[in-house]
């Protein structure tokens, strides 16, 4: 029999939601009545209430209005981006980054300024000359933080710089955070909007990742008052609510003891060590641990060949990886491996690397 083919693709967690969001969801979903149908305000209202007590463990406290459910955080990404951009509009983003930003983005008629995060910096922003990607069209700037590929966590420091630079030029602040919980060694999130940019912080979150709800479809963007009428006017238009019994379990995970994702966090940093490690002792390979999330962004370049090859000799052996070139326009050196499986298998996937790395 053939060995089953290990998928590392993309960022689907390898385990179920945390008991108390399955009870809670099929509690409400058995009871029907109103789990079943609209919903009205009441459960969507529990929902933005739970939300707000969570964040405020770690940024500032909103009011439950703040609050816009979405199915999934590309729903509350483009709830977000549409508030404030409209076509022709210039957005300041970096690469690498989540891929689905730039299709986004580009779909929308948004023209993107890059701004590079390199190697040599440990893939954090090169705060000297970021003004330089400012023009007078630019509406806003967006940040993954903990980045994905790279597993960049950005500093204080840093935080504060781009968001000062958005300050002087009037730019709203998009702030994908949903990798906040998966952070690791003397790396420190911090949310932008807790740094004092509340008022023109849009975030962006979901449950996919820290709860391992992705077939759940939930999220959620916290916009502030400033924005908050549009943002709205938009979700109504464009954007689809949650099932309404999903609001139940996604009430129940923001309510829990958090010890699931401090679980998960720590298996995470035990994969991320593994893999990153054990690239690094395979010749033309380097890879920089990441800060946080759960990928590995490793450098094949002394390979010789593309990261698209690369990735469609390792789909031969039975693996598969995102290349590198999806994550901006410089980046097709590199190559993502979400760490979406036990280790026991990754060791399986670092001998299929080094089966196509002897082949070549």
């Amino acid at each position: 029999m053939s060995n089953p083919f290990i998928n590392l693709n993309g960022g689907d967690p390898d385990v179920e939601a945390p008991k108390c969001v399955k009870d809670a969801l099929m509690k409400a979903f058995k009871e029907g009545g109103v789990w079943t149908h609209y919903g009205g305000r009441d459960i969507p209202q529990e929902f933005r209430e739970a939300v707000v007590d969570y964040y405020k463990t770690i940024g500032p406290e909103y009011k439950p209005e703040n609050v816009i459910p979405t199915a999934g955080s590309s729903a509350a990404l483009y709830v977000a981006l549409a508030t404030i951009l409209e076509k022709g509009d210039e957005i300041l983003l970096w690469e690498p980054s989540y891929s689905g930003h730039y299709s986004l983005l580009d779909n929308m008629g948004v023209k993107m300024s890059v701004a590079p995060l390199k190697e040599e910096t440990g893939w954090h922003p090169d705060m000297d000359t970021l003004q330089e990607y400012v023009s007078p069209k630019t509406k806003g700037v967006l940040i993954c933080n903990p980045n994905n590929p790279t597993g960049t966590v950005f500093t204080k420091d840093e935080l504060k710089g781009i968001c000062d630079i958005a300050v002087d030029n009037d730019m709203a602040v998009f702030s994908d955070e949903i990798y906040l919980h998966f952070v690791y060694g003397d790396s420190k999130f911090y949310s932008t909007a807790s740094l004092g940019y509340e008022d023109r912080t849009l975030n962006i979150m979901s449950f996919s990742k820290t709860f391992s709800m992705t077939g759940y479809r939930l999220g959620y963007a916290i916009v502030p008052d400033r924005y908050l009428e549009k943002a709205t006017m938009v979700q109504g238009m464009a954007a689809a609510r949650p099932a309404t019994f999903v609001y139940a379990g996604g009430t129940a995970a923001l309510r829990s003891d958090l010890k699931y994702v401090e679980e998960r966090r720590k298996i995470y940093k035990g994969r991320v060590d593994y893999i990153c490690n054990a690239l690094n002792g395979i010749d033309g390979i380097s890879c920089i641990p990441s800060q946080g999330a759960f990928y590995a962004w490793f450098n094949i370049k002394d390979l010789g060949i593309g990261s698209q090859e690369f990735c469609d000799r390792l789909q031969k052996e039975g693996v598969g990886m995102r290349p590198g070139k999806v994550f901006g326009v410089n980046t097709d050196g590199y190559v993502r491996a979400a760490l979406v499986r036990p280790i026991d298998d990754l060791k399986k996937v670092v001998a299929k690397v080094e089966n196509v790395v002897n082949s070549l």
